[in-house]
Protein backbone atom coordinates (compact mmCIF):
# COMPACT_ATOMS: atom_id res chain seq x y z
CA UNK A 1 0.00 0.00 0.00
CA UNK A 2 2.96 2.33 0.66
CA UNK A 3 3.24 3.21 -3.04
CA UNK A 4 -0.27 4.68 -3.03
CA UNK A 5 -0.01 8.40 -2.53
CA UNK A 6 -3.12 10.57 -2.54
CA UNK A 7 -3.04 14.34 -3.02
CA UNK A 8 -6.04 15.64 -1.10
CA UNK A 9 -7.32 19.03 -2.26
CA UNK A 10 -9.87 20.92 -0.17
CA UNK A 11 -8.98 19.06 3.03
CA UNK A 12 -10.45 21.53 5.52
CA UNK A 13 -14.06 21.28 4.30
CA UNK A 14 -16.61 18.75 5.53
CA UNK A 15 -15.84 16.42 2.59
CA UNK A 16 -12.07 16.83 2.86
CA UNK A 17 -12.06 16.07 6.59
CA UNK A 18 -13.90 12.81 6.03
CA UNK A 19 -11.73 11.82 3.07
CA UNK A 20 -8.58 12.49 5.10
CA UNK A 21 -9.86 10.24 7.91
CA UNK A 22 -10.77 7.48 5.47
CA UNK A 23 -7.45 7.50 3.58
CA UNK A 24 -5.55 7.73 6.88
CA UNK A 25 -7.36 4.70 8.36
CA UNK A 26 -6.82 2.77 5.14
CA UNK A 27 -3.06 3.32 5.49
CA UNK A 28 -2.50 5.61 2.49
CA UNK A 29 0.26 8.16 2.18
CA UNK A 30 -1.48 11.57 2.15
CA UNK A 31 -0.41 15.06 1.15
CA UNK A 32 -2.92 17.90 1.52
CA UNK A 33 -3.02 20.99 -0.68
CA UNK A 34 -4.88 24.26 -0.21
CA UNK A 35 -4.67 28.03 -0.20
CA UNK A 36 -4.06 28.37 3.52
CA UNK A 37 -0.51 28.05 4.86
CA UNK A 38 -1.67 25.57 7.54
CA UNK A 39 -3.86 22.51 7.44
CA UNK A 40 -5.98 21.03 10.26
CA UNK A 41 -4.39 17.61 9.60
CA UNK A 42 -1.07 16.04 10.60
CA UNK A 43 -0.23 15.02 7.00
CA UNK A 44 2.32 17.03 4.98
CA UNK A 45 0.64 20.15 3.55
CA UNK A 46 1.37 22.18 0.44
CA UNK A 47 0.13 25.75 0.19
CA UNK A 48 -0.85 26.95 -3.28
CA UNK A 49 -3.49 28.96 -5.10
CA UNK A 50 -5.09 26.53 -7.54
CA UNK A 51 -5.95 29.33 -9.93
CA UNK A 52 -2.22 30.00 -10.41
CA UNK A 53 -0.30 27.45 -12.51
CA UNK A 54 2.90 29.21 -11.47
CA UNK A 55 2.11 28.77 -7.79
CA UNK A 56 1.44 25.06 -8.30
CA UNK A 57 4.64 24.50 -10.26
CA UNK A 58 6.66 25.25 -7.10
CA UNK A 59 5.51 21.89 -5.75
CA UNK A 60 6.69 19.89 -8.72
CA UNK A 61 8.91 17.64 -6.62
CA UNK A 62 6.15 16.84 -4.11
CA UNK A 63 3.83 15.86 -6.99
CA UNK A 64 6.24 13.31 -8.48
CA UNK A 65 5.06 10.42 -6.32
CA UNK A 66 1.32 11.19 -6.45
CA UNK A 67 -0.76 8.25 -7.73
CA UNK A 68 -4.26 9.52 -6.83
CA UNK A 69 -5.94 12.91 -6.59
CA UNK A 70 -8.95 13.44 -4.33
CA UNK A 71 -10.45 16.80 -5.25
CA UNK A 72 -13.00 18.61 -3.09
CA UNK A 73 -12.02 22.27 -3.61
CA UNK A 74 -14.77 24.74 -4.46
CA UNK A 75 -14.83 28.48 -5.06
CA UNK A 76 -18.41 29.68 -5.08
CA UNK A 77 -19.71 32.56 -7.17
CA UNK A 78 -23.32 33.72 -7.63
CA UNK A 79 -22.73 33.88 -11.41
CA UNK A 80 -22.74 30.28 -12.75
CA UNK A 81 -20.53 31.18 -15.71
CA UNK A 82 -17.88 32.85 -13.55
CA UNK A 83 -18.11 29.97 -11.07
CA UNK A 84 -17.68 27.34 -13.80
CA UNK A 85 -14.68 29.16 -15.30
CA UNK A 86 -12.74 29.66 -12.06
CA UNK A 87 -13.39 26.12 -10.79
CA UNK A 88 -12.50 24.58 -14.16
CA UNK A 89 -9.26 26.58 -14.16
CA UNK A 90 -8.39 25.36 -10.65
CA UNK A 91 -9.12 21.71 -11.45
CA UNK A 92 -7.28 21.76 -14.78
CA UNK A 93 -4.26 23.62 -13.37
CA UNK A 94 -3.90 21.03 -10.63
CA UNK A 95 -4.12 18.02 -12.92
CA UNK A 96 -1.70 19.60 -15.39
CA UNK A 97 0.77 20.38 -12.59
CA UNK A 98 0.66 16.82 -11.23
CA UNK A 99 0.95 15.27 -14.67
CA UNK A 100 3.80 17.52 -15.78
CA UNK A 101 5.77 16.53 -12.64
CA UNK A 102 6.05 13.16 -14.36
CA UNK A 103 3.94 11.58 -11.63
CA UNK A 104 2.53 8.08 -11.77
CA UNK A 105 -1.00 9.50 -11.65
CA UNK A 106 -3.55 6.68 -12.07
CA UNK A 107 -6.86 7.99 -10.79
CA UNK A 108 -8.66 11.32 -10.28
CA UNK A 109 -11.54 11.28 -7.79
CA UNK A 110 -13.61 14.44 -7.52
CA UNK A 111 -16.71 15.37 -5.58
CA UNK A 112 -19.82 16.79 -7.19
CA UNK A 113 -23.17 17.39 -5.51
CA UNK A 114 -26.88 17.88 -6.11
CA UNK A 115 -25.94 20.86 -8.23
CA UNK A 116 -24.85 18.47 -10.99
CA UNK A 117 -28.54 17.52 -11.39
CA UNK A 118 -29.84 21.09 -11.03
CA UNK A 119 -30.71 20.89 -7.32
CA UNK A 120 -29.74 24.59 -7.00
CA UNK A 121 -32.54 25.36 -9.46
CA UNK A 122 -35.06 23.97 -6.93
CA UNK A 123 -36.32 21.12 -9.08
CA UNK A 124 -34.83 18.20 -11.02
CA UNK A 125 -35.83 14.72 -12.16
CA UNK A 126 -36.05 12.43 -9.11
CA UNK A 127 -34.87 9.99 -7.94
CA UNK A 128 -31.83 11.30 -9.84
CA UNK A 129 -29.77 8.73 -11.73
CA UNK A 130 -26.19 9.16 -12.85
CA UNK A 131 -27.14 8.94 -16.53
CA UNK A 132 -29.89 11.59 -16.38
CA UNK A 133 -29.69 14.51 -18.79
CA UNK A 134 -27.74 17.55 -17.68
CA UNK A 135 -29.53 20.81 -17.00
CA UNK A 136 -28.84 23.73 -19.31
CA UNK A 137 -25.20 24.86 -18.76
CA UNK A 138 -22.96 26.35 -17.41
CA UNK A 139 -22.16 24.24 -14.34
CA UNK A 140 -18.72 23.84 -12.77
CA UNK A 141 -19.27 20.09 -12.30
CA UNK A 142 -19.88 19.53 -16.03
CA UNK A 143 -16.52 21.18 -16.70
CA UNK A 144 -14.70 18.97 -14.17
CA UNK A 145 -16.25 15.82 -15.58
CA UNK A 146 -15.67 16.71 -19.23
CA UNK A 147 -12.03 17.52 -18.52
CA UNK A 148 -11.46 14.33 -16.50
CA UNK A 149 -13.04 12.33 -19.33
CA UNK A 150 -10.82 14.04 -21.91
CA UNK A 151 -7.66 13.38 -19.88
CA UNK A 152 -8.81 9.78 -19.36
CA UNK A 153 -9.38 9.24 -23.08
CA UNK A 154 -5.94 10.64 -23.90
CA UNK A 155 -3.89 9.02 -21.14
CA UNK A 156 -5.83 6.14 -19.60
CA UNK A 157 -5.95 7.89 -16.19
CA UNK A 158 -9.18 6.76 -14.48
CA UNK A 159 -11.74 9.19 -13.05
CA UNK A 160 -14.55 8.91 -10.54
CA UNK A 161 -17.20 11.54 -9.77
CA UNK A 162 -18.72 10.99 -6.32
CA UNK A 163 -22.15 12.62 -5.97
CA UNK A 164 -23.24 13.05 -2.35
CA UNK A 165 -26.23 15.15 -1.34
CA UNK A 166 -26.09 17.47 1.72
CA UNK A 167 -23.01 16.13 3.49
CA UNK A 168 -23.25 15.87 7.29
CA UNK A 169 -19.93 15.90 9.12
CA UNK A 170 -17.20 17.81 10.90
CA UNK A 171 -15.72 21.02 9.51
CA UNK A 172 -14.99 24.65 10.36
CA UNK A 173 -15.75 27.70 8.31
CA UNK A 174 -17.36 25.83 5.45
CA UNK A 175 -20.47 27.44 4.00
CA UNK A 176 -22.33 24.18 3.39
CA UNK A 177 -22.56 22.49 6.76
CA UNK A 178 -26.17 21.62 7.54
CA UNK A 179 -25.35 19.47 10.59
CA UNK A 180 -23.56 22.34 12.32
CA UNK A 181 -26.35 24.72 11.33
CA UNK A 182 -28.97 22.50 13.01
CA UNK A 183 -26.71 22.37 16.09
CA UNK A 184 -26.49 26.15 16.25
CA UNK A 185 -30.20 26.73 15.48
CA UNK A 186 -31.42 24.20 18.06
CA UNK A 187 -29.11 25.62 20.72
CA UNK A 188 -30.43 29.14 20.04
CA UNK A 189 -34.03 27.89 20.23
CA UNK A 190 -33.33 26.35 23.63
CA UNK A 191 -31.50 29.43 24.92
CA UNK A 192 -34.27 31.81 23.80
CA UNK A 193 -37.10 29.59 25.06
CA UNK A 194 -38.39 28.96 21.53
CA UNK A 195 -39.87 25.75 20.15
CA UNK A 196 -37.82 24.10 17.38
CA UNK A 197 -39.85 25.61 14.53
CA UNK A 198 -38.98 24.30 11.10
CA UNK A 199 -37.45 27.37 9.38
CA UNK A 200 -39.11 26.77 6.02
CA UNK A 201 -42.56 26.43 4.41
CA UNK A 202 -45.04 23.74 5.41
CA UNK A 203 -44.64 21.90 2.10
CA UNK A 204 -40.88 21.56 2.59
CA UNK A 205 -41.50 20.26 6.09
CA UNK A 206 -44.40 17.91 5.53
CA UNK A 207 -44.36 16.70 1.93
CA UNK A 208 -40.89 16.88 0.44
CA UNK A 209 -38.67 13.79 0.34
CA UNK A 210 -34.96 14.46 0.94
CA UNK A 211 -31.76 12.53 1.48
CA UNK A 212 -28.44 13.39 3.11
CA UNK A 213 -24.95 11.85 3.20
CA UNK A 214 -22.92 11.03 6.29
CA UNK A 215 -19.43 12.32 5.51
CA UNK A 216 -17.98 9.02 6.79
CA UNK A 217 -19.90 7.11 4.11
CA UNK A 218 -18.54 9.53 1.51
CA UNK A 219 -15.02 8.92 2.84
CA UNK A 220 -15.55 5.16 2.55
CA UNK A 221 -16.79 5.58 -1.02
CA UNK A 222 -13.53 7.36 -1.93
CA UNK A 223 -11.50 4.40 -0.62
CA UNK A 224 -13.83 1.96 -2.39
CA UNK A 225 -13.40 3.82 -5.70
CA UNK A 226 -9.63 4.21 -5.29
CA UNK A 227 -8.82 0.67 -4.19
CA UNK A 228 -11.15 -1.09 -6.63
CA UNK A 229 -10.67 1.16 -9.66
CA UNK A 230 -14.35 2.14 -9.79
CA UNK A 231 -14.65 4.68 -12.60
CA UNK A 232 -17.54 6.92 -13.66
CA UNK A 233 -20.18 8.79 -11.64
CA UNK A 234 -21.76 7.42 -8.46
CA UNK A 235 -24.52 8.82 -6.26
CA UNK A 236 -23.64 8.41 -2.58
CA UNK A 237 -26.17 8.98 0.27
CA UNK A 238 -27.01 7.37 3.61
CA UNK A 239 -29.21 5.02 1.61
CA UNK A 240 -32.58 6.18 2.97
CA UNK A 241 -34.96 9.04 2.18
CA UNK A 242 -36.97 11.03 4.72
CA UNK A 243 -39.27 13.98 5.33
CA UNK A 244 -38.17 16.71 7.72
CA UNK A 245 -41.48 16.39 9.62
CA UNK A 246 -40.51 12.82 10.62
CA UNK A 247 -37.01 13.77 11.79
CA UNK A 248 -37.78 17.14 13.41
CA UNK A 249 -39.48 15.71 16.56
CA UNK A 250 -36.34 13.62 17.25
CA UNK A 251 -34.15 16.70 16.88
CA UNK A 252 -36.44 18.74 19.16
CA UNK A 253 -36.30 15.93 21.70
CA UNK A 254 -32.49 15.95 21.59
CA UNK A 255 -32.41 19.69 22.32
CA UNK A 256 -35.13 19.28 24.97
CA UNK A 257 -37.51 21.76 23.34
CA UNK A 258 -41.05 21.45 21.88
CA UNK A 259 -41.36 20.69 18.15
CA UNK A 260 -43.06 23.85 16.92
CA UNK A 261 -44.49 24.65 13.49
CA UNK A 262 -43.18 25.24 9.99
CA UNK A 263 -42.42 28.98 10.00
CA UNK A 264 -40.39 30.21 7.02
CA UNK A 265 -37.63 32.57 8.11
CA UNK A 266 -34.24 33.62 6.81
CA UNK A 267 -31.70 31.91 9.03
CA UNK A 268 -28.87 34.02 7.65
CA UNK A 269 -30.66 37.21 8.75
CA UNK A 270 -31.62 35.84 12.16
CA UNK A 271 -28.29 34.24 12.97
CA UNK A 272 -26.40 37.40 12.16
CA UNK A 273 -28.75 39.32 14.50
CA UNK A 274 -28.03 36.76 17.24
CA UNK A 275 -24.22 36.85 16.96
CA UNK A 276 -23.81 38.62 20.35
CA UNK A 277 -26.09 36.02 22.00
CA UNK A 278 -24.04 33.18 20.52
CA UNK A 279 -20.82 34.77 21.78
CA UNK A 280 -22.26 34.95 25.30
CA UNK A 281 -23.48 31.32 25.14
CA UNK A 282 -20.00 30.31 23.97
CA UNK A 283 -18.32 32.19 26.82
CA UNK A 284 -20.67 30.79 29.44
CA UNK A 285 -20.28 27.17 28.27
CA UNK A 286 -16.59 27.60 27.32
CA UNK A 287 -17.25 26.53 23.74
CA UNK A 288 -14.48 26.36 21.14
CA UNK A 289 -16.01 28.83 18.70
CA UNK A 290 -17.52 32.22 19.57
CA UNK A 291 -18.04 33.22 15.95
CA UNK A 292 -21.27 31.75 14.64
CA UNK A 293 -20.11 32.23 11.01
CA UNK A 294 -17.18 29.86 11.52
CA UNK A 295 -19.58 27.14 12.66
CA UNK A 296 -22.31 27.45 10.07
CA UNK A 297 -23.79 29.89 7.60
CA UNK A 298 -27.55 30.37 7.56
CA UNK A 299 -27.75 30.79 3.79
CA UNK A 300 -27.31 27.09 3.08
CA UNK A 301 -30.22 26.27 5.39
CA UNK A 302 -32.28 29.01 3.78
CA UNK A 303 -31.93 27.09 0.55
CA UNK A 304 -32.28 23.51 1.86
CA UNK A 305 -35.24 24.17 4.17
CA UNK A 306 -37.16 25.97 1.43
CA UNK A 307 -37.03 23.23 -1.23
CA UNK A 308 -40.65 22.19 -1.88
CA UNK A 309 -40.02 19.42 -4.44
CA UNK A 310 -38.54 15.98 -3.78
CA UNK A 311 -34.75 16.11 -3.84
CA UNK A 312 -33.50 12.52 -3.79
CA UNK A 313 -30.85 10.39 -5.50
CA UNK A 314 -31.05 6.80 -6.70
CA UNK A 315 -28.03 4.93 -5.25
CA UNK A 316 -28.57 1.59 -6.98
CA UNK A 317 -25.57 1.96 -9.31
CA UNK A 318 -22.94 2.11 -6.53
CA UNK A 319 -24.68 -0.73 -4.69
CA UNK A 320 -24.67 -2.89 -7.80
CA UNK A 321 -20.94 -2.24 -8.17
CA UNK A 322 -20.34 -3.46 -4.62
CA UNK A 323 -20.37 -0.37 -2.39
CA UNK A 324 -22.26 -1.66 0.65
CA UNK A 325 -21.99 1.17 3.21
CA UNK A 326 -25.20 3.05 2.33
CA UNK A 327 -27.30 1.52 5.10
CA UNK A 328 -27.81 4.35 7.60
CA UNK A 329 -30.92 6.06 8.91
CA UNK A 330 -30.59 9.79 8.44
CA UNK A 331 -32.25 10.73 11.75
CA UNK A 332 -29.56 8.67 13.53
CA UNK A 333 -26.82 10.33 11.47
CA UNK A 334 -28.08 13.80 12.48
CA UNK A 335 -28.32 12.86 16.17
CA UNK A 336 -24.79 11.35 16.04
CA UNK A 337 -23.57 14.61 14.52
CA UNK A 338 -25.16 16.65 17.34
CA UNK A 339 -23.61 14.30 19.92
CA UNK A 340 -20.22 14.82 18.26
CA UNK A 341 -20.68 18.62 18.27
CA UNK A 342 -21.46 18.49 21.98
CA UNK A 343 -18.49 16.28 22.83
CA UNK A 344 -16.13 18.53 20.83
CA UNK A 345 -17.55 21.55 22.71
CA UNK A 346 -18.98 23.25 19.64
CA UNK A 347 -22.43 23.45 21.25
CA UNK A 348 -23.35 23.29 24.97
Amino acid sequence: MHNRHVLLVGASGVVGFAAHDAFHHAGWRITTLGRSPQSPHASPHLSADLSSAEDLSKHRQAFESVTHIFYAALRQDPNPGVEADINALMFENLIEAVRSAGSALQHIIFVQGGKVYGAHLGVYRTPAREEDSRHFPPNLYFRHEDYARKVGDETGIGWTALRPDIVIGHSFGSPMNLGNLIGVYGTLCRETGTALHFPGPDDAWRNTLVNITDSRILGQSAIWAAENGKYGAFNITNGDVFRWSHVWPKLADWFGVPVGEAQPISLSERLSALKPLWASIADKAQLKERDIDRLALGGFGDFIFHVEKDAIFDVTKARQEGFDAMIKRSDEVLIEHLDAMRSSRLIP
